[in-house]
């Protein structure tokens, strides 16, 4: 009878161990995607707010447009700011929203280009 090298048995061991990882259980939270909606004309904002809730707390990366209605668009690649009242599906500041954007240092008030966007803030 043939002797079983150690080696062989190794590598039945590991491929047996690898066979028994179990993938980790999918949360509720996997499921969700903030972002459905934001691109082409879907005119809903990204940011969390409760329901009937008076703050919808979420960037502003448009200041006109069709496109811009809810405030964010998921192609824009700047943003301007972040501002607590958003509409899905309706808007452009249409209810007066004041925006508010962090900064350090000095305060620029000149937009930057697409190309160069550190020779100014929007």
């Amino acid at each position: 009878m043939k002797k079983i090298s150690p080696f062989s048995l190794l590598i039945f061991v590991l491929l047996a161990l690898i066979s028994c990882n179990e993938e980790p259980p999918k949360t509720l939270a996997d499921y969700v995607d903030p972002f459905i909606g934001t691109g082409g004309h879907g005119h809903t904002f990204p940011g969390a707010t409760a329901p009937f809730g008076m703050v919808q707390l979420s960037p502003d990366t448009r200041k006109d447009s069709w496109d811009g209605c809810s405030g964010y668009h998921y192609s824009d690649q700047v943003i301007l700011g972040f501002s607590h009242t958003h509409l899905s599906g309706t808007g452009v500041g249409d209810y007066g929203d004041i925006r508010m954007m962090p900064t350090v240092g000095a305060i620029q008030l000149n937009p930057g280009t697409a190309e160069n966007p550190d020779s100014g803030y929007a």
